[in-house]
């Protein structure tokens, strides 16, 4: 029997999943859970777009289906909606965060308010079904990340994994809402969490695939964007594309100049939400009775752009009016995406730059190469993200022929826009994680409360199911007030049940550790690490001044919350 204990001990040992396997886990589970939101939003908006035109073929086609004066009320009657949802969410929920996904995971704990997001992204749909310019991948992917919080919350998870498990769910939701499971799951990770490290790419790219699956079990998968067949690019073709590139990395600051001043210029207005929300769909309305291809998101338009039957003339037109409209709906503080109608702007300025160059030089770069390198250059200038560019744009056409032309042409973009601006279109967000200074957190922020204990003199054969059952190398000792004696290591356990013993007889005092190490609930990261760096193992106790076990604190999560808080430095 002391044979067969002592080999169910090592057993155990080996066998017992690692909080990396566990994290893994969750990342799938996540992947989806953010799947399944992003597309109950997505059919939800299908539904209302169904109730409001009578058709789901998208907003374009519907506003060119409406009568002048309804393509002028509807995104101002979207508008007051969205603004008084919003009015709501901040009422209703005063004390909780009302940022986005990118805050929870990047400032305080990582926590998303289900309240919030649920009314942020009624708000949001109601700008979108109304025409608002804006892209509807913005509250998909809250949603997601949602899911990432609550399941984070299930589990009463520490500030790095509930941070991780966020950013998980966004990935979700920016894979299912753009069908790219690698470029969704790197764009978090070098944007969001500017981390490459395994630790953080290897769980996205996990929940990414989740999320891809279930996809395409549930609804199939095709490419976002469909690209008719081009020739392989030559030499010409490098040279026009990074002269594109250098063009896009000169639009580009112009472009986000020209929504920072949108959104202060409304922000200066001394007028309530729905009054703001209101007045920027009504510039939307009037500039779609010139042209319906300013509602939405823009991805109908794209998808004709690229089949490169468009006059240069409408294409300038439909530009203008569209970066106008896009300026409007977003400095108003409409709750949206920019992601999609920033490729819409790349797109429209590739086509564009193809026509005319196309005018001189008949074939030099088909037109809808010149939307693919446009959309990713200019996608690389506003997000200063090279290589999530490039795979994105690979990943939604399904086209290898534009990697090698797009490379040159992102990285140009991204050179000459860092160069004129050195602020991204996620530049706040990153601002703030670079304020994080890691000396601000403390123990108390990676606290797990699921220590397994035992106390003196209870039997050998409970200590024994507790080892068994946590499958720790080392279990917390407690008084009957809950005030921490020390540990019993697994090893000493086993060496004990090799000998005959009374299973029902108190545990020795002998396996008692009184020296153990210990934590404070105040203990900064620092000195968190001294005394990691003096235990070999994987856990310590957090005690209160009272000396009351409050919970532990994992070695992983502490390399975690260091590593994220060090990503900018």
């Amino acid at each position: 029997m002391s044979q067969r204990d002592d080999s169910t001990f090592f057993l155990l040992e080996r066998l017992r999943p690692s909080d990396w396997q566990r994290t893994l886990a969750w990342a799938a589970l996540i992947g989806v859970a953010g799947a399944l939101a992003t597309l109950g939003f997505r059919g939800f908006l299908i539904t209302a777009e169904y109730l409001l035109y009578g058709t789901t073929s998208g907003l374009v086609q519907s506003a060119s289906s409406l009568a002048w004066w309804q393509r002028l009320a509807a995104p101002a009657l979207g508008g007051v909606l969205a603004g008084a949802v919003l009015l709501v969410a901040r009422r209703t929920t005063p004390h909780t965060p009302h940022g986005d996904y990118m805050e929870a995971v990047v400032l305080g704990r990582g926590e998303l308010s289900a309240g919030s997001s649920l009314l942020r992204a009624l708000s949001s749909a109601c700008s979108v079904a109304s025409g608002g310019a804006i892209g509807r991948e913005g509250p998909m992917v809250q949603l997601a990340a949602l899911t990432g919080s609550l399941f984070a919350d299930w589990r009463q998870l520490p500030v790095p994994r509930r941070r991780l498990l966020v950013a998980c769910g966004a990935a979700a939701g920016l894979t299912t809402a753009y069908g790219t499971p690698i470029a969704g799951a790197l764009f978090i990770a070098e944007i969001v969490l500017q981390s490459l490290a395994t630790e953080t790419l290897a769980p996205l790219l996990i929940t990414s695939v989740a999320a891809h699956l279930t996809v395409v079990t549930l609804v199939g998968a095709s490419p976002l964007y469909r690209m008719p067949e081009i020739p392989l690019p030559g030499g010409p073709t490098f040279l026009l594309g990074g002269v594109l590139g250098l063009l896009a990395g000169v639009g580009a600051p112009l472009y986000l100049g020209l929504l920072d001043r949108a959104k202060a210029g409304f922000a200066a207005w001394n007028a309530s939400l729905p009054l703001k929300l209101a007045t920027g769909g009504l510039v939307v309305g009037a500039l779609s009775i010139q042209a319906p291809q300013v509602w939405g998101n823009g991805f109908s338009v794209v998808n004709s752009v690229l089949q490169g039957d468009w006059l240069w003339q409408a294409l300038l037109l439909v530009l203008v009016l569209k970066i106008a409209a896009v300026a409007a709906t977003t400095g108003s503080g409409a709750v949206g995406g920019i992601f999609t109608p920033t490729l819409f702007v790349g797109a429209v300025s590739g086509a564009l730059f193809a026509s005319v160059v196309n005018l001189a030089f008949p074939g030099a770069l088909p037109v809808p190469l010149g939307v693919a390198i446009g959309m990713g250059a200019f996608l690389s200038a506003t997000t200063h993200a090279p290589l999530t560019s490039v795979l994105m744009i690979f990943e939604m056409t399904e086209n290898y022929r534009v990697v090698a032309p797009l490379m040159l042409a992102a990285v140009f973009a991204y050179s000459v826009s860092r160069l004129l601006r050195a602020d991204s279109i996620y530049a706040s967000s990153q601002k703030a994680r670079a304020a994080a200074d890691p000396r601000l957190a403390v123990a108390r922020d990676l606290l797990r409360t699921d220590s397994p204990t035992v106390q003196e003199g209870d039997s050998i054969a409970l200590v024994e199911a507790r080892l068994l059952e946590s499958r720790w190398r080392h279990i917390y000792v407690v008084d009957a007030g809950g005030r921490f004696r020390g540990a019993i290591a697994m090893h000493d356990m086993a060496t004990l049940l090799k000998e005959p013993h009374d299973p029902q007889a108190p545990w020795p005092a002998g396996l008692l550790k009184a020296d153990y190490p210990r934590l404070a609930p105040d203990m900064p990261l620092w000195d968190l690490l001294a005394v990691f760096d003096a235990h070999p193992g994987e856990r310590l106790p957090v005690l209160d001044e009272a000396g009351r076990l409050l919970g532990h604190v994992t070695k992983t999560d502490l390399l975690l919350i260091l590593r994220d808080r060090l990503a900018v430095a």
